[in-house]
């Protein structure tokens, strides 16, 4: 497989090659990891190495390369989230596009090269009743059909997905990999609280974006420190990333503050404005965010979330948090 310009995962692409190598490619493959760490990229580029005729495909140069590239090679089909990272079932009779019956649908005709390539990128997104529709799919896909799913949370995922899937776990990226990606200079703490995604640190490189949320971990840690109301306004700043991304990135910035003060470092001078003196406050905010984050999935308000928690904080101990129900 041609990795030409792909940074990192060294590990997930030998094993890919290996699979390549042996022949017997298995027809369904889950490629799980956080978001924006270069999964689509990798799963197109060995799907589009099974259509391209070149020496050590994909070439990257050839028409059909261009057609994988452009997403109009017919037999080269991708399924994502919406807006809001979903991915609707659809109806038995209209078959929707972009949902799991088109697909399913789409998956039964013929193919036109004899082989076909599926990305299905945020799986997480599905419901169970739509996973449950895919699943006979991913059973027993058409001869010459190979799926990659890709999820940024694999537990979301089926368990009965899962045990019919081959697995290939991508971990972050380094932050000295990340820089490399973004390719142009941007504040040193960038590369540290992107959580090894080049994705979330190319958001952070609006300047906007990062001072956003530099200021909400600012209000946070004021409240903290001085046992005061919690007074935030975070939903135009989730309205324009994601209260997933965001909530992701301020676990980072407590955690780098927390590895640097536990390691006797330096915290970098943005993040100082957030830190706290008290590392038990510190692990407890960290608490705090993860809980509110693992609500996400069951649409709780992240604002009102953070300040019932910033405001019991004082009763989190070491065995978690308190009960958002």
């Amino acid at each position: 497989m041609n990795i030409e310009g792909i940074i990192g995962h060294e590990r997930q692409i030998a094993i890919l090659g290996a699979i390549a190598a042996s022949g017997t490619i298995p027809q369904t493959m889950v490629f799980s990891g956080v978001s924006g760490i270069g999964k689509k990229i990798i799963a197109k580029r060995f799907l589009g190495s099974f259509f391209c005729k070149e020496a050590n495909p994909p070439c990257l140069k050839c028409g059909t390369c261009a057609q994988v590239s452009a997403g109009t090679h017919p037999d080269l089909i991708e399924l994502a989230g919406d807006e809001s990272s979903r991915i609707s079932i659809g109806s038995q009779a209209k078959r929707e596009d972009g949902s799991v019956r088109w697909l399913i649908d789409r998956l039964s005709r013929k193919s036109v090269s004899g082989r076909m390539g599926v990305i299905i990128d945020g799986a997480e997104g599905i419901s169970t009743a739509g996973q449950n529709a895919l699943l006979k799919t991913i059973e027993e896909p058409q001869h010459g059909a190979h799926i990659i799913i890709i999820t940024s949370n694999r537990n979301l995922l089926l368990p009965t997905i899962m045990s019919r899937c081959t697995e290939i776990k991508f971990l972050p990226l380094p932050p000295s990999s990340v820089e490399k990606i973004l390719g142009a200079p941007c504040a040193d703490f960038i590369p540290l609280i992107s959580g090894g995604s080049p994705e979330t640190a190319i958001m952070l490189s609006d300047g906007e974006n990062s001072r956003g949320v530099l200021q909400v971990c600012c209000g946070i840690s004021a409240s903290v420190r001085n046992r005061s109301p919690l007074i935030i306004d975070i939903n135009p700043l989730t309205r324009k990333i994601g209260a997933d991304k965001l909530l992701g990135v301020m676990i980072n910035i407590y955690r780098e503050i927390l590895i640097s003060r536990l390691g006797g470092g330096v915290i970098p001078g943005a993040l100082n404005e957030a830190d706290i003196p008290d590392e038990d406050d510190l692990k407890k905010i960290i608490k705090i965010l993860l809980a509110v984050k693992r609500g996400l999935s069951n649409n709780q308000n992240v604002k009102y979330s953070l300040k019932a928690l910033v405001y019991s904080i004082e009763s989190i101990g070491r065995t978690g948090v308190p009960s958002l129900r």
